[in-house]
Order: structure tokens, then sequence, then C-alpha cells
């Protein structure tokens, strides 16, 4: 007989539930049947080759419903090898395959095989809804590394671990209504995820339009502007390169000027320092662009204050009728274009301040260079509403996950 624990916070109610009715505790083991997955040869592309039943890995799972797996099993690997298929509803966790990826788990939506790094809870339907299953699991996942991490040398965990994991739950009944209401809530961040996916390929596509010069801005007139020049990047815009400040002058006391130092000190675009400095070298100022130029190089971003620069990176303004936003722009295009261009063939850990200046680019007027910036910071400002939505939306199942589980 499972034990009776106290009950969450948040209930489910139906009919003459209240609040007082308590949840149980049990093992996975006692509940569900458990089996490990195989992995065939790989040695015999018989296994593989043209497979049609989803088999799935560690590296295929996202804490939430499988609908695709990266490689398939045939007819034959599931019946001369240890792969079976199991049924929809089971519910997959990582027992290996590096620390973050223990305790990640997936829902089964049709019948798959699995790897040997994973462990499948078999569906036991008439006590246990498999998303609610499935929610308690990821809820539940430092619990996993916890265990991997403190009790053995290698960060696994087993079967038998996976068996001996505890539940607290309610009956079936409100366990459906538990994940009827978590369902809906990950599709709706599922919806802002794929929106915020979308919106970030539509930048990228017509970015390459834009600086490809495939797509021309007019006047407000309607008129064609001038042809782009060929230029160097020093033509239009001051590079100041970072020097780091002695390592004694760094504190944590708001001393002196934040110290950006790289791309740990970049946060959404913004400086996000975690030092400061007492004795400041280099300085850029609230507004100025800043450029890594240490691995990884060519992130680009906006300081929010006036800053100390270490050698990581390197602050940007504009020349005189040349437009920082423009420039933000070019540079972010640069990020997927330009760096990767330099990085091929090469052992490429970092940029010099003349490296920079002797870029090679294409520049429009000033009255396009803002039209362009414009355009595309209308599309940044639509990314960042539905990164927020989406953040805001993570937060509140977090939230609700606090108060429906114990």
């Amino acid at each position: 007989m499972a034990a009776k624990v106290v009950a969450p916070k948040l209930r489910f109610k139906e009919g003459k539930v209240t609040q007082e009715k308590q949840w149980s505790r049990d093992s996975i083991g006692n509940l569900f049947n458990v089996v490990s997955g195989g992995t065939p040869s790989r040695a015999n592309q018989e296994f593989f080759q043209n497979g049609k039943h989803p088999w799935v890995r560690t590296t295929d799972l996202n804490n939430g419903f499988i609908t695709t797996t990266s490689e398939c099993l045939t007819d034959i690997a599931l019946r001369e090898t240890s792969s079976k298929m199991l049924p929809e509803g089971t519910v997959v966790v990582a027992m290996y395959g590096g620390f973050n990826q223990i305790g990640r788990t997936g829902l089964l939506i049709s019948p798959s095989a699995i790897n040997q790094a994973l462990s499948a809870i078999l569906p036991n339907l008439d006590t246990f809804a498999p998303y609610f299953l499935l929610s308690y699991l990821n809820y539940k996942v430092d619990a996993w590394k916890e265990f991997a991490a403190s009790s053995r040398k290698d960060p696994n965990i087993t079967k038998e671990d996976v068996k001996s994991f505890e539940l607290i739950f309610p009956d079936i009944k409100e366990q459906t209504k538990i994940a009827n209401f978590l369902t809906a809530v990950d599709s709706k961040i599922s919806q802002l995820t794929k929106k915020h996916g979308l919106l970030t390929l539509y930048k990228k596509g017509v970015m390459q339009k834009i600086f490809s010069q495939e797509l021309r801005l007019k006047d407000d007139e309607g008129r064609e502007f001038a042809e782009w020049s060929q230029i160097s990047f020093a033509d239009i815009a001051n590079i100041n390169m970072g020097q780091s400040p002695d390592s004694s002058t760094y504190n944590q006391d708001s001393l002196g000027l934040p110290l950006i130092q790289g791309n740990a000190d970049i946060v959404n675009r913004k400086t996000s320092p975690r030092a400061w400095t007492s004795e400041p070298t280099k300085k850029c100022n609230p507004g100025d662009l800043i450029l890594t130029v240490r691995a990884p190089v060519g992130a680009i971003a906006k300081s929010s204050h006036a800053a100390c620069i270490g050698r990581g990176v390197c602050a940007i303004t504009a020349k005189e009728n040349v437009s920082i936003e423009f420039l933000y722009q070019l540079l972010f295009w640069f990020e997927s274009y330009k760096w990767k261009a330099i990085e091929q063939g090469s052992t490429f850990t970092a940029v010099s301040g003349e490296d920079i200046r002797n870029l090679n680019v294409m520049s429009p007027v000033f009255k396009e260079q803002t039209k362009i910036a414009n355009f595309l910071t209308a599309i940044d400002d639509k990314i960042t509403n539905v990164k927020s939505q989406l953040e805001a939306a993570k937060e509140y199942k977090q939230g609700l996950l606090q108060q429906m589980f114990v």
C-alpha cells in the first residue's frame, strides 16, 4: 500500500474532493514495469539502413513528446537483437550520456525502440496519466543529477535507480486534470517557441537579401538610393581595442567601472558585467557597440553603461554621417557570414584591430543606412517581444509546478 503524504498547495477539485485529500507516495518500480533499451551493432548495416521503426537516443529527448528520431531500426534489427518496440505512452529517462543529459525525459506518442542509455517506464494507464508522470519527472530532474553526482564516480544512473525513484501523486482523475492543464500551458510555450524561431529565421533571410543588395529599400518618394560603395570598415567606424586592467583591481563592490572582458559579460545583446575594476584602462560609453575579438569572435552587443573594456572585446562607434544602428545590424549579419568566412581553413581564435579595420564592406548612403536599420530594428523588437512572452510563459509554468507537485 502506497504511503499517504500531504497534498500540494494547488489542487484540481472534482465533486466533493477537498484540499484535505492526501496524495500517495511510492517508487517507480512498485508502480510500473521498467525496461532498458538496446543498441544493435553498427557493424551490421542491415540493422539501420532503410529502417522504419523509430529508435530513440538520448539526443532525441526533449522533455516532451517524442515526435521524431534521428535514426530508425529495421525489421531485422528487431528480430535479431535485444531491441524491442515499446508502446505509446511510455516515458523514457536518460541514464547516461553526459551529466547534463541525465534525467532528460521523453514521452512516446507512437511505438518506438530505445537505445541502451535509456530506461523506459511502461504505461500503467489504470493508475497513472503518462503526461503527469513526464511532468513530475521533469520537475524533479535535479534529484536525478544530485543522486548521480554524489553516489558514484561516473555521473550515471542505472535502471535500478530509476525503479527506486520515489513518486508523490494523486489519484488518476486528478492526475488527468493536471496533465491536461499542463499540456495546454506547454502548447502555448511551443507556439511561442515556434514563433520566435520563425521570426529569427525570417530576419536572417531578410538580412542576407539586404546586405547582398538583392533587396533594396527606396526613399520616402519611392526613388532608388545611390549604389553602395566598397570601403574598409575603418572608413565608417572607430575601433577601440580593449586592454585588461591588472587583476588585483577587480572587485565585486562596484568600485570604479564595470568590466567587460568577453562574451561572458554579454546577455541578450546587452553588456552585463560580472566584476568592476578600480583602475580602468580602455573605456566605452553607453550606446557603444561591443564586439568580441577572442573566441568566440564576432559576437555583437550594445553597451548599457560606461565601462572598462578588457582585451577580449573592442568598442565601436560610428563616424560622421554613419548610422550606429546600421553598424550594429551589419555586424549582426557578420556573425553568421563574415567571421565564418574568415574562420574557414584557419585556427581562428582572435582578431586584431587591424583585422577589423581592414574588413572590406559594402555601405549605402546614410539615408538608406537609416532605412535599413529601422526596418531590421522593427523585426528585432518583434523577436524581443515574443522572447519576453516565452520567458514569462516558462516562469508561469515553473511557478505552477512548484504549487502543483510535492
